[in-house]
């Protein structure tokens, strides 16, 4: 069969992004038709749990002997290890689904280290311009054999670099739509620190709306930030028995107080928010903090959401967040279920162009 690579794949905030693709691939019983091997350079941790959900995928390790090397030698070298990758062969290459074509976070080629792989794909990807102006990052989009885009602007941006097969699709999440909930009661909260330009006034403004949250009435559950913000808050005692009220969550369980229906949500990570519309909620405070993209806004465009402002960084404080709580649910009921039906419509579109491009890999 094939040997089809996928890289980049890793928890914490893309826990779901896998689960959701390999979950759909399974039902259809395209995992008995293709080998996939996932690369654990990102996350060996994350993979493996991968792996015990899907025991028909395996790691390049487990198929590469040369990726066994060059995991080995990053670990204990660190540097020099990318020639290795010119020893393996695989039929095909996937870029897992996330954001990292963003020109904060990626500055190389995307598939820098399958240099012999000559068939490629980009999985429902948010595709910045900033990343663009990279050469290198311009011409791994504009080779790639089938490029999926998360947001239709993503799907532009391709285009515009000279990718011939795109498609505008929709977030990966969105495959596992419709899903049961239950009601749990207080707010689920996922703050984060911006990935630049981070200050001193704007942390004291979380801790502000974090003092006031803990003040309300009910279970605050929240995500624990990026460092060193995250250490300060397990020595605040939150999610501790110090604070019982509250619970603090991270690492790869940073999504579960979002699998249910709160009171409220408020938050500045887009998928707790993508999640939570799947799983009842109507009460959506949302934050965007994150530099190089306007991936928030574009999500909500794309659905047809315009009842949830996107905030920008300087509305993160607590007067903007006690004008949300003392208001009523903020979306409407008609217009979240037809968000999420064209979403979902988009994302099995993007998912049929992957199929048909698989069966062109011999």
């Amino acid at each position: 069969m094939p040997l089809i690579a996928y890289q980049h794949a890793h928890g914490n905030t893309d826990f779901p992004h896998h689960f959701a693709f390999f979950g759909h691939m399974e039902k259809l019983g395209v995992l008995e038709k293709f080998d996939f091997v996932v690369d654990p350079m990102m996350d060996l941790d994350y993979c493996t749990k991968l792996l015990k959900r899907f025991p028909q995928v395996q790691l390049t390790e487990d198929r590469s002997r040369p990726r066994r090397w060059l995991r080995k030698m990053a670990k204990t070298v660190g540097r020099g290890y990318r020639p290795i990758s010119y020893l393996d062969k695989f039929d095909a290459v996937c870029e897992a689904p996330g954001g990292r074509i963003n020109e904060i976070y990626t500055h190389h080629d995307v598939f820098r280290f399958y240099p012999r792989v000559k068939r490629r794909a980009i999985l429902f990807h948010s595709i910045e311009q900033g990343a663009l102006k990279t050469p290198d990052v311009r011409q791994s989009v504009a080779t790639a054999d089938l490029v999926i885009a998360r947001t239709s602007r993503s799907a532009e941006n391709a285009r515009g670099v000279g990718a011939k097969w795109v498609v505008d699709s929709a977030d990966i999440v969105f495959l596992e739509h419709p899903q049961k909930f239950t009601y749990r009661q207080g707010i689920a909260a996922a703050l984060r620190l911006p990935n630049s330009g981070v200050t001193d006034e704007y942390v004291g403004r979380l801790w502000e709306i974090i003092r006031g949250l803990e003040k309300k009435e009910g279970q605050l559950d929240l995500v624990r930030v990026e460092e060193p913000f995250g250490r300060a808050m397990i020595l605040d005692g939150l999610g501790s028995y110090l604070k019982p009220d509250t619970g603090l969550f991270g690492d790869d369980d940073l999504y579960i107080p979002f699998l249910h229906q709160r009171d409220a949500i408020i938050t500045s990570r887009l998928h707790t928010t993508l999640l939570a519309l799947m799983y009842g909620n109507r009460k959506i405070l949302q934050f965007h903090v994150e530099g190089g993209t306007k991936k928030s806004e574009e999500i909500f465009a794309d659905m047809g959401i315009s009842s949830i402002p996107v905030h920008q960084r300087e509305d993160v404080n607590l007067a903007t967040v006690e004008r949300f709580l003392e208001a009523g649910p903020n979306l409407p009921e008609q217009e979240a279920q037809d968000a999420l039906a064209l979403a979902k419509t988009k994302t099995l579109a993007g998912m049929d162009a992957f199929l048909e491009w698989l069966d062109t890999i011999k």
